[in-house]
């Protein structure tokens, strides 16, 4: 098997992977799963040599295909995270500024006073 059929191969796989989407309940296995994909694509890539017969060249055509497709899945799943790291930031902040409301100091001329 050459080289970049092994690599075609294997973006098929990953292609597949990434089209079953993010699952919401254990998305730390399916970024894993995917990041061995990523790693071992490239891997395959920097194996590749220069001299490509003709039916290599068809092979390398589907490849940057296959990339087209694997990309906006990729993006959609990065902008899903963005937003979930988003989301658990403000948590995080509304539940300091509930659990102790007068941490941070105001700068529109209010005083607090701090006896007790």
């Amino acid at each position: 098997m050459s080289q970049v059929q092994e690599l075609l191969e294997h973006t098929e796989k990953l292609y597949d992977h990434v089209q079953k989407g993010l699952p919401e309940d254990e998305p730390e296995d399916y970024l894993d799963e995917l990041n061995q994909y990523m790693e071992y694509r490239q891997k395959l890539i920097e194996r590749l040599s220069g001299d490509y017969t003709d039916k290599e060249k068809e092979l390398g055509k589907q490849l940057v295909e296959i990339n087209k497709l694997i990309q906006p899945y990729l993006n959609d799943q990065m902008k899903h995270i963005k937003m979930q790291l988003m989301k658990i930031q403000t948590k995080r902040t509304n539940n300091t500024k509930y659990a102790n409301p007068y941490q941070t100091n105001r700068a529109d001329g209010m005083f607090f006073d701090k006896r007790k």
